[in-house]
């Protein structure tokens, strides 16, 4: 049963997996034996990479970017391929019990593409004594923070709901059983019977969202968004978000995997701590205005 619900969930949610695999670009300068091969998702994780290998890796590291597939995972199990960056955990953990890749492994976890809570009605998250629509007495709103009883709309799918709640308890609006991070069936599937305490008496919504982001957005006290839904109404994470999901402990990062054949090798370590570095994380930070985050704690002042 654990693996079927895993299999599910991955299905719902794998970023950037495209079957374009003949797509090859490489480090400029490096060929044979030595060189890396990665096979990479299209968008996001690419950028990332590159800026990676151009500008972080020294001359002796030579990488090979390959566009994924959904059998690259394979691949990388099999020897025809180094290493894969094109999917969150939950993801990679479905493939990996699916298909028996005991000798994959994940050794880096470098970025995530958060969910936010967007609000058109109220400016933050600030502790307040305001209430709305409690039927018994009136509207009691002196300021600009998200009132209690606010009615915050959430996404209508196990793995946006789940999400949804851990934002909010990431946000001190909520305390849920289980702390955020975990990647078993149960953390990744959490529901409003997992809320232990509702901090902020919040009425939470599941809903469809389909062509009325807009209007969600306009019409209800919060709404829990990811940063592509939120850009096609025309918000930015970084300056419009009440609230973004952390990135460290993220069970949704994007990660780097491995096979055991390459456990020590100094090129795959190398690389690892280019995606890890602050240097990353900046180039995150400035290029995509936090729709991408880094999944390591870093200081980029």
């Amino acid at each position: 049963m654990r693996f079927k619900v895993l299999v599910a969930l991955a299905a719902l949610l794998v970023p950037g997996l495209v079957a374009c695999g003949s797509n090859v670009r490489a480090d400029e300068g490096s060929s044979g034996a030595d060189v890396l091969k990665v096979y990479v998702g299209v968008g996001d994780d690419r950028e990332v990479l590159q800026f990676a290998v151009d500008n972080l890796l020294p001359d002796t590291v030579g990488v090979e970017l390959i566009d994924a597939d959904d059998e690259s995972n394979g691949k990388v199990a099999a020897g025809d391929g180094d290493l894969s960056y094109y999917q969150h955990i939950p993801a990679f953990e479905a493939d990996q019990e699916e298909h028996g890749y005991d000798n994959l492994s994940i050794v880096s976890k470098v970025n995530v593409v958060p969910y936010g809570l967007y609000s058109s009605k109220w400016k933050d998250l600030a502790d307040t004594a305001d209430w709305l629509n409690v039927d018994l007495i009136d509207d009691q709103v002196t300021g600009s923070s998200l009132p209690h009883g606010s009615k915050v709309v959430l996404p209508n799918t196990p793995t946006g709901f789940a999400r949804g709640l851990y934002l909010l308890q990431s946000s001190g609006l909520t305390q849920l059983d289980r702390p955020f991070g975990g990647t078993e069936v149960q953390d990744l599937t959490v529901t409003e019977a997992n809320v232990v305490d509702s901090l902020r008496h919040l009425s939470l919504l599941p809903l469809e969202y389909g062509e009325f982001i807009d209007g969600l957005y306009e019409n209800y006290d919060a709404v829990v968004l990811t940063p592509k839904q939120a850009e096609s109404i025309g918000l930015e994470p970084d300056k419009d978000a009440l609230a973004v999901e952390p990135g460290p402990q993220n069970p949704y990062a994007h990660v780097l995997v491995a096979p055991s054949r390459l456990a020590g090798d100094e090129r795959v370590l190398e690389l690892t701590h280019a995606l890890e570095s602050p240097d990353v994380a900046e180039f995150l930070k400035q290029n995509f205005h936090g729709a991408n985050i880094p999944a390591a704690v870093t200081d980029t002042n």
